[in-house]
C-alpha cells in the first residue's frame, strides 16, 4: 500500500477514535478546569464583575482529591515475577529486581502518582513504556516508564473494551512541538497543518508550534509454527524453517503481531519505526465508569461534586456580600453627650479608632441599636453544600482529617474505612495498569537486555546489587547459565502498604512487644533500634548487636545476614560429605553382612540345642528318670542356655567349642547321633506303655524308623 493511502487509513482512524470520545473528553476538560478552580459560569461571572459584586471561589474539591493520591502512594502496586513455562526461579528473581530497577531509575512513581491523579480529577490517566541507549557512549539499551502530564491527549483504539485497553489495536499520541525543534528532527519535511474538516479543535496550535500524531497501531503477518524434533528426540517449536536433518512432527498456519510506529503531520508521514515488543507501549487507567445507553462514560470525583462545590461557592459568597454590605447599627446619644465631637463620631463608621468621647457623663452610656444580630442562614446553607460534597464523593470528614460525632478510634476508623472501600475503585484501577506494565516489561527484557552484561537490581527493601545475564557465573561453587532470553514468566501484581510503611507497623509492634515483654530487648534490641528513623540510630543498633549472646552472633555477619564461609572452607565440607557418603554405603554392606552371619548362627545354635535334648534323653534313659523329668530337665537348660551371653562373632569357634562338650560321650557323626536318638525315643515310649506325646520332645524327623536291638 503506498504512504499517501497509508496515511489517509491512519487519519480516519484517528478522527474515528477522537469522534468516539468526544462528548466524554469535553466532560473531562470541564472537570480539570473546574477542579483548577474555575468554577463560576460565565454568565454568572460577568455580571457579577460589571456590578462591582464579590466573586469568591472556596475551592475544598483538592483535599478530597489528595485524599485519593495519598492512599495510591500510600499503598504501592508492587511486581513480583514468577516463572512460567521452562523459567527458572533465579531468573524470575532477577526479572523482579531488574523491574524495580527499572521503576527506579525512570523515577516511575512520577508517571503513577500523575495518573492517579488525573483519573481521580476527571477519570482518565495514561503513561509511556519506551526504549533508550544506557549512556551517550554505550551501545545498551535500557526500558524506562515515561509519564505523560496530559493524557487527554492520549486517543486509544474506540472498539476498546477491557479496562487496561490491551485489546486496543491501535492508540494516538497528540505531540506539540516547536517549529525549531520540527525542522531539527525532520529538516527535508513541510510544515503542514491537519485538515481541520477532519479533525477538531484540539488539534489546533499556535503559529510557533506544531502538531505531531504519534500513532502506535498492531499489524498481523502470517507466519508457520513448526514442531520439530531434534537427534535426541526433543520437540522445540519455531518459526523458522527447519534445516535438513531435522523431524518436522506438526505445523500450523499462525499471525504473529508487530507493533509499529508512524509519526505523521499535516503533510503527510514523516518516518515509521518498527517497536520490539508485541504490545502498544502506551498504558491508559480509567476512574469509575458509567454505562449509559451502551455507551461507557469515564468519570472522576469532580463529575458530581460541581453542584455543591458551586453551591458553596455562592452561599459564601452571599455571606460574605451580606456582612460587607450591612449598615452598621447606630449608637444612641444625645447632642450634648458629643458636643465638640461630632466629626470623631462620623469618622468612627470608617475608621477604628480605639475610643469615641462624651461630654456628658451624668447621661446613660451611648449603645448600639440592635448590635449583634447577624443573618446565619448563608452559613447554615454552606454546610449543608459542604456534606453533600462528602456524600458525592464517598469521603468523609475522619477520612479528612476533621473531627466528626464519632468518638472512639474504632468508630473514626470505621468511617475511614467507609471511604476508603467507595474509592478503592481508583486504586484498583492503577494496579491493573501497573500489571499490564509488568506485561510490556516482561516482553521488552528479552529483546532488550539479549546481551551479556551486568544489570543493577533492587530488592524490596530498596537495596541494589549487580548481576550478570546472559553468561554464565557461578552459583554456590556451580556454574549456571543465567539466560534472560528464554524461558517464559509470569508476574502478579499485590496492593499494599510500601516497604517504608510496613517498616514503621514493624516499628510500632515491635516496640509494643517490647513493652510487654522488656526482655526482647536483649536478643533483638539491634533489631528495634535499627528500624528506628533518626541520627545514630544505625550506630546504637551496631553496639547492641555486639552485646548479643555468642550463640546469635555467631549466626549471623556483620551485614545481619547468615555468614558465608570461604570457598576452602565450603570446598573441605563438601570433601567431608563425600567421605561421609562413602562411609555409609560400606556400613550398609557390613550390615547386611552381619544379618547372614547371624542368620547363620541361629541356624548352628538350633542344631546344638537339639543335640542337647537327645543327649539329655539319653542320660535320663540310662539312669531310670521318668520322661517328665527328663523334660523338665530339658527346658530347664534351654532356658538357662537363653540367659547366656550372645554368640560371639566367630561362629566356628562357638561350634568347636560345642562340639569338645559333647565328644567323650558320642564318637559318632551328628547323622548317626540324630537317629539313635530317635530310636532311643521311641523304645522309651514303648518301655512308658506308649503315654508320652513324643511331639513335646521338639526332635527332628528323619527319613527311616529304627528300633533298640
Amino acid at each position: 500500500m503506498k504512504d499517501q493511502d497509508l496515511y489517509k487509513q491512519y487519519c480516519d482512524n484517528i478522527k474515528a477514535d477522537i469522534d468516539a470520545k468526544h462528548d466524554e473528553r469535553e466532560l473531562m476538560r470541564d472537570d480539570q478546569r473546574f477542579a483548577a478552580g474555575d468554577q463560576w459560569p460565565d454568565l454568572i461571572r460577568k455580571g457579577r464583575e460589571l456590578s462591582g459584586r464579590p466573586i469568591q471561589t472556596v475551592n475544598r474539591l483538592p483535599a478530597f482529591i489528595d485524599q485519593i493520591v495519598g492512599d495510591a502512594r500510600q499503598n504501592k502496586p508492587s511486581i513480583k515475577v514468577h516463572a512460567g513455562e521452562d523459567g527458572d526461579e533465579d531468573i524470575a528473581a532477577i526479572y523482579d529486581g531488574l523491574i524495580r530497577s527499572i521503576q527506579n531509575e525512570s523515577n516511575a512513581d512520577f508517571a503513577y502518582d500523575t495518573a492517579v491523579e488525573n483519573t481521580a480529577c476527571f477519570g482518565f490517566g495514561a503513561w509511556r513504556v519506551k526504549t533508550d541507549y544506557e549512556s551517550e557512549d554505550s551501545f545498551n539499551q535500557i526500558i524506562c516508564i515515561e509519564r505523560i502530564s496530559d493524557p487527554l491527549s492520549v486517543y486509544f483504539d474506540k472498539n476498546a473494551v477491557l479496562p487496561d485497553y490491551s485489546d486496543a489495536r491501535h492508540v494516538t499520541v497528540r505531540v506539540k512541538l516547536t517549529k525549531d525543534e520540527y525542522k531539527q528532527r525532520w529538516p527535508k519535511k513541510e510544515e503542514s497543518d491537519y485538515n481541520f474538516d477532519d479533525f477538531t479543535s484540539d488539534w489546533i496550535v499556535d503559529k510557533d508550534q506544531v502538531i505531531v500524531a504519534e500513532y502506535w497501531h498492531k499489524v498481523d503477518e502470517k507466519a508457520t509454527l513448526y514442531a520439530v524434533q531434534d537427534f535426541e528426540g526433543n520437540t522445540q517449536v519455531t518459526l523458522e524453517k527447519p534445516q535438513q536433518g531435522f523431524n518436522v512432527v506438526n505445523q500450523r498456519e499462525t499471525t504473529i503481531t508487530k507493533i509499529k510506529c508512524c509519526m505523521m503531520s499535516g503533510a503527510g508521514i514523516l518516518e515509521t519505526t518498527d517497536w520490539a515488543g508485541k504490545y502498544l507501549p502506551i498504558v491508559g487507567v480509567n476512574g469509575k465508569e458509567d454505562l449509559v445507553d451502551g455507551k461507557r462514560t469515564l468519570r472522576g470525583l469532580v463529575r458530581f461534586a460541581k453542584d455543591p462545590q458551586r453551591m458553596y461557592n455562592y452561599w459564601r459568597t452571599i455571606d460574605t456580600e451580606q456582612k460587607a454590605l450591612a449598615p452598621k447599627a447606630p449608637v444612641l446619644v444625645t447632642a450634648k453627650q458629643i458636643e465638640g465631637y461630632e466629626q470623631q463620631w462620623q469618622d468612627s463608621l470608617t475608621s477604628n479608632a480605639p475610643y469615641l468621647i462624651v461630654n456628658d457623663t451624668q447621661s446613660p452610656t451611648p449603645s448600639r441599636i440592635n448590635a449583634g444580630i447577624m443573618d446565619k442562614g448563608a452559613t447554615e446553607a454552606a454546610l449543608m453544600c459542604v456534606d453533600e460534597m462528602k456524600s458525592t464523593t464517598g469521603i468523609f470528614s475522619a477520612s479528612l482529617g476533621e473531627q466528626d460525632n464519632e468518638k472512639s478510634g474504632r468508630a473514626i476508623l470505621a468511617q475511614q474505612r467507609k471511604g476508603d472501600t467507595a474509592n478503592f475503585a481508583y486504586i484498583d484501577n492503577i494496579a491493573r495498569a501497573i500489571k499490564w506494565t509488568g506485561k510490556i516489561i516482561i516482553d521488552l527484557i528479552p529483546k532488550i537486555y539479549d546481551a551479556a552484561r551486568v544489570v543493577s537490581v533492587m530488592g524490596s527493601d530498596g537495596s541494589k546489587k549487580l548481576e550478570r545475564i546472559n553468561q554464565v557465573v557461578m552459583q554456590k561453587g556451580e556454574p549456571k547459565n543465567i539466560d534472560l532470553t528464554t524461558g517464559k514468566y509470569d508476574l502478579v501484581v499485590t496492593q499494599g502498604a510500601s516497604y517504608a510503611t510496613k517498616r514503621i507497623e514493624a516499628l510500632n509492634s515491635m516496640v509494643e512487644i517490647a513493652r510487654v515483654n522488656p526482655a526482647i530487648m536483649q536478643i533483638a534490641g539491634d533489631l528495634i533500634i535499627k528500624a528506628m528513623d533518626w541520627d545514630g540510630a544505625d550506630e546504637i543498633a551496631e553496639r547492641m548487636k555486639k552485646m548479643l549472646p555468642p550463640q546469635l552472633q555467631e549466626q549471623e555477619g556483620e551485614d545481619g545476614e547468615g555468614k558465608q564461609l570461604p570457598p576452602e572452607v565450603q570446598a573441605m565440607i563438601e570433601q567431608g560429605k563425600m567421605q561421609i557418603d562413602e562411609m555409609t554405603k560400606q556400613i550398609q554392606m557390613l550390615e547386611a553382612e552381619k544379618d547372614d552371619k547371624d542368620d547363620e548362627l541361629r541356624l548352628k545354635k538350633y542344631e546344638i540345642d537339639v543335640k542337647a535334648e537327645i543327649e539329655f534323653a539319653k542320660l535320663a534313659k540310662d539312669a531310670g528318670v521318668p520322661i517328665e523329668q527328663v523334660m523338665q530337665l530339658v527346658n530347664d537348660a534351654l532356658a538357662n542356655a537363653a540367659q547366656q551371653p550372645e554368640l560371639p562373632d566367630d561362629g566356628e569357634t562357638y561350634q568347636h567349642e560345642q562340639q569338645e562338650m559333647f565328644q567323650p560321650q558320642f564318637e559318632q557323626d551328628d547323622s548317626q547321633l540324630t537317629q539313635d536318638g530317635q530310636m532311643m525315643d521311641e523304645q522309651m515310649a514303648m518301655d512308658m506303655g506308649g503315654g508320652v506325646d513324643m511331639s513335646q520332645m521338639q526332635l527332628p524327623d528323619v527319613e527311616q524308623e529304627q528300633s533298640f536291638d
